[in-house]
């Protein structure tokens, strides 16, 4: 018995170090992404599109352990366009701050989980108008509720330090939103130049709230005024079109349904659009608006395609107006002309004044390596969208 067991062993042994000696052999199988624990083929061709677009700048990696980067959002400078900024969310590590050439400014714990980060001009705060970034918080620290996280912007700010004010966050009282708020998106009506949230919990409700002063000068408090009839699965991209009045919501498995944004409008959506037959991949997840000022321009949707079945993100691009028909597809690439994977949000602006940028900027995200990718539009547009001229 005692020779069968020390047989028995040395050969266990010998096949273990023939294992550990033999040659690697290439890898075949995709790899996993570590972020979104997907795999993703190491080498990938596209076939949906013909328009391939590398970016002209790209973020450094968000978080401080191993990144999980979500959605970003732009702010245009008022006097100096130099000094214009970069946001973009970590869903653990707080709220990213970079210039226009992807330099970090700095990063700030916002007192929970990030969802999405949305960008607006002139809250009247202490009877002052100051821009705001602000953001969903799906999970506040040590607290089992969800809350709206605002930083007033500092146009004269001289470092990262100084370029953020707390307005509210995980701390602050009369800010609560819906527990386990998933989607956001702000919107200012023309008209009354008043600033809302809106936000809902994955496939609850989608609420409003208007933001405005606490009475101190130096906070803001939310107060609901209305919901908006939404029956459908889990949604998170958000955006208005302040301009135009319509308020967007992206529900990921079916399409993007379209509202009054007007708190004194209908509840009920108005029409639906990047449906099945636009040929989604999967998930229809950020969503933005790129306006121009005569009131056309484009809606960009991404369509977040399945890592795990080896197809990339694109962007699917319809009109502003009218109906949202759809125009273009476009596959956006990471800095060293590779497919970009699990994409998560999307940014766009229409100005002519960011340095290097003439036509307007798009920002997209790179779930593979947790930064953002910075556009310039005219190469997402090519020839057959327009470009806007003053």
């Amino acid at each position: 018995m005692k020779l069968i067991k020390v047989i028995t062993l040395a050969m266990l042994v010998g096949i273990l170090f023939s294992c550990a000696t033999k040659p690697v052999t290439q890898q075949l199988k995709p790899k996993v992404i570590g972020a979104t624990k997907k795999a993703v083929v190491l080498e990938y061709t596209e076939t949906r599109t013909d328009f391939l677009v590398k970016p002209v700048y790209q973020t450094g990696r968000t978080g401080l352990l191993s990144g999980d980067a979500d959605d970003p959002a732009v702010w245009v400078h008022p006097t100096d366009p130099s000094k214009s900024l970069i946001f973009g969310v970590d869903k653990e590590d707080g709220l990213w701050v970079w210039d226009f050439t992807g330099k970090e400014l700095t990063h700030i714990d916002a007192g929970g989980k990030p969802g999405n980060v949305d960008v607006r001009t002139g809250l009247m705060l202490g009877g002052k108008e100051v821009d705001i970034v602000a953001l969903n918080l799906r999970k506040v620290h040590f607290q089992d509720v969800s809350k709206i996280a605002v930083f007033a912007i500092n146009p004269d700010y001289t470092s990262g330090d100084d370029v953020l004010t707390v307005l509210a966050d995980g701390t602050s009282v009369n800010t609560e939103l819906q527990k386990g708020t998933y989607g956001f998106g702000l919107y200012k009506n023309p008209k009354t130049n008043l600033i809302y949230a809106f936000e809902n919990a994955s496939t609850g409700p989608i609420s409003q709230y208007l933001i405005e002063d606490d009475g101190t000068g130096k906070g803001i408090k939310l107060t609901h005024v209305r919901d908006l009839e939404y029956g459908g699965e889990t949604c998170e991209g958000m955006v208005a079109d302040d301009e135009l009045g319509f308020f967007y919501v992206a529900e990921e498995d079916f399409g993007v349904h379209k509202y009054y944004a007007d708190p004194e409008m209908s509840t009920a959506p108005i029409n639906s659009f990047a449906l099945a037959e636009d040929g989604y991949s999967r998930d229809r997840e950020g969503i933005s608006l790129f306006n121009y000022p005569d009131g056309t321009g484009y809606f960009i949707v991404v369509d977040q395609g399945d890592a795990s079945n080896q197809i990339a993100s694109i962007l699917r691009i319809y009109e502003r107006e009218g109906d949202n028909k759809f125009v273009k597809t476009v596959a956006i690439l990471d800095m060293n002309g590779k497919p970009m994977w699990d994409e998560d949000g999307v940014d766009s602006l229409y100005t002519s004044v960011l340095p290097g940028f003439p036509n307007g900027i798009v920002i997209g995200h790179d779930g593979d390596h947790s930064t953002y990718t910075i556009y310039d539009w005219k190469d997402i547009a090519g020839s057959e969208l327009n470009i806007y001229s003053e």
